[in-house]
């Protein structure tokens, strides 16, 4: 399996709860500006709902359309700012086809902040879209009240893809397991957005702890969600596999102990590809965190586990201080 497989599934999803919108409640001013800006000669989407303190949140990937990440609950309580980064959704494409790293996507988090005009946000980052919320930690730390990682992981090394390819067998002997792994083995081949989509598409019944158990209520969301190719071939060397999907591969675990913004730590009991092991690391590496496990998911907590989750980040917002 190369990282590919391993970076797609860091974002998997659950589409659903896009078309559940929330009940009608205030609007923040932020939902009244255009919700379009141009970063480095690229237009990047974004999409307000909600009121309350500024939530920035960073889908994964790299390249799955933001509405997977859509959480109605978290907006009764937080303006949440979802974003679309270079070569994603409704965003535009670099002229590199390089160009999406890390790095890059910081910009996005930091060109939306400046538009928006808010000094000092939460940022919420799932699956990849947290390696991109711990390089903007240490990039800008005077612009963060508080920072959440949500089933991600410090580092994309060796380490973590023997926990992903040991965590797999969790499923073995469910009945989808083989189309499941056969989709993750096929992912390098896919060539357009529309054979991106369908390969991860036939992988969704993995991000999740009990597919089999709620297939009726999570089998909705594949012909909802969308992923763009581009940003996973970025950097791609099919002779490197820890490359792959991600430009040059990633690891922070020796600059967590800078990290000093407060910081929650999301992770699912039965998340394969973004482990209990690997939010430990988190956990321990960054001084003062607080780290809760959503016993019932896997990847996808905000859609098996809602309650718990926006629970969880209500209590830690309102322990924040300006």
């Amino acid at each position: 399996m190369t990282s590919t497989h391993l970076h797609r599934c860091l974002i998997v999803a659950a589409l659903a709860l896009w078309a559940c919108a929330p009940a009608a409640q205030p609007v923040s001013p932020l939902a009244k500006v255009p919700q379009r800006v141009v970063i480095d000669g690229v237009g990047i989407a974004f999409h307000v709902f909600g009121t309350g303190p500024v939530v920035f949140a960073h889908p994964g990937g790299p390249g799955v359309e933001w509405s997977y990440l859509r959480m109605p609950g978290l907006e009764r309580v937080a303006t949440v700012v979802y974003l679309e980064p270079f070569g994603t959704g409704e965003s535009g494409n670099l002229e590199d086809p390089d160009g999406y790293t890390i790095d890059n996507y910081v910009k996005v988090v930091e060109g939306v902040r400046s538009y928006l005009g808010v000094n000092r946000i939460v940022l919420l980052g799932h699956s990849h879209g947290g390696f991109v919320a711990q390089a903007y930690a240490l990039a800008h730390p005077d612009h963060l009240r508080g920072l959440i990682l949500y089933d991600t992981s410090p580092s994309t090394g060796p380490e973590w893809q023997q926990d992903v390819e040991a965590n797999l067998t969790w499923f073995a002997h469910e009945p989808w397991f083989a189309e499941a792994s056969a989709a993750l083995a096929a992912e390098t081949s896919a060539k357009t957005d529309a054979e991106a989509t369908q390969v991860f598409r036939r992988e969704l019944p993995l991000y999740f702890a009990d597919w089999t158990g709620r297939s009726r209520e999570f089998e909705p969301l594949r012909p909802q969600v969308r992923v763009s190719v581009a940003p996973g071939k970025s950097g791609s060397d099919p002779s490197s596999p820890a490359e792959v999907g991600v430009a040059p591969a990633f690891d922070v675990r020796s600059r967590l102990h800078e990290l000093a913004t407060p910081t929650l730590i999301l992770v699912g009991s039965k998340d394969f590809v973004c482990s209990a092991k690997m939010a430990a690391v988190l956990h321990d590496g960054i001084a003062g965190s607080r780290l809760v496990t959503l016993a019932h998911s896997g990847h996808m907590g905000h859609l098996e586990q809602p309650r718990e989750l926006v629970a969880a980040i209500s209590d830690f917002l309102a322990k924040l201080h300006d």
